[in-house]
């Protein structure tokens, strides 16, 4: 199944952390820590993520255990309580170490989701793939037109006056023309036409090692989709800036 993340939490506020972060990924208001009224005094939630979408608000609570052992039918109970005494439309708790029959049977056809870590992901895979695509897209505007394959990926190259500058240009483009090739394949506009897929990772670089082109070792190496964007925006703003620094004529 596509990971989100590699990162494996090793403590309940690292779990903490990258559950907010990819509910805030997904685009949703997430927080850690938050404290919710109660018709019996409040309660501190590790995590509270909130949606709207056409004007109607959804709110999610997460409960993140961390523990060495499986989590017990009383935590769900607990935590059910919690959900209609704050009124949120769903709840999830994701476990270390999964859940107890009876955690399980308690959850069962109520809005609670028990999860992994690894579940977590997968459930909420698609929603944060389709607006990270988006933002690696407006991160690196631009890119695309200026590392495609020739005659269309070398704009302004015919304004350089000498061969030194055209040698500068042709050295910065050729180490970054991997990106070129790459990013096509996580375009949002694919999922406008109805033509989405998610690649499997690590990609596969067949085709580019035919044409014996050079692809950094962690890009290569990537095996979750948030480490793969991030090298790929570090390297595409690396790549717009420096063959903007050999061509004064690109904008």
């Amino acid at each position: 199944m596509p990971q989100i993340t590699s990162f494996s939490p090793e403590t309940w506020q690292q779990l903490e952390e990258v559950v907010r972060d990819i509910l805030s990924e997904c685009g949703m208001d997430a927080q850690r820590n938050v404290s919710l009224s109660l018709p019996r005094g409040g309660v501190d939630v590790d995590v509270l993520a909130t949606e709207t979408v056409d004007g109607i608000t959804h709110r999610t609570i997460c409960e993140c255990k961390n523990w060495n052992a499986s989590v017990p039918r009383s935590v769900v109970h607990a935590f059910r309580t919690v959900m209609i005494e704050t009124g949120v439309n769903t709840g999830c708790v994701i476990s270390r170490n999964g859940f107890q029959t009876g955690a399980l049977e308690a959850a069962d056809a109520t809005n609670i989701k028990l999860f992994t870590f690894d579940e977590f992901q997968n459930f909420y895979f698609l929603k944060w793939f389709k607006r990270q695509i988006w933002e690696l897209e407006d991160y690196l505007d631009g890119f695309h037109e200026y590392y495609e394959p020739p005659p269309f990926g070398k704009p302004g190259y015919e304004k350089l006056q000498s061969d030194d500058q055209r040698q500068a240009y042709d050295s910065v483009w050729e180490k970054y023309h991997f990106a070129g090739l790459i990013l096509p394949q996580f375009s949002p506009y694919l999922n406008i036409i109805g033509q989405l897929n998610v690649p499997t990772l690590p990609l596969n670089f067949s085709e580019i090692d035919r044409f014996k082109i050079r692809v950094p070792q962690e890009i290569r190496e990537a095996s979750a989709h948030r480490e793969l964007f991030a090298a790929l925006k570090s390297y595409g703003r690396e790549g717009l800036e420096e063959l903007r620094s050999v061509n004064p004529n690109i904008s």
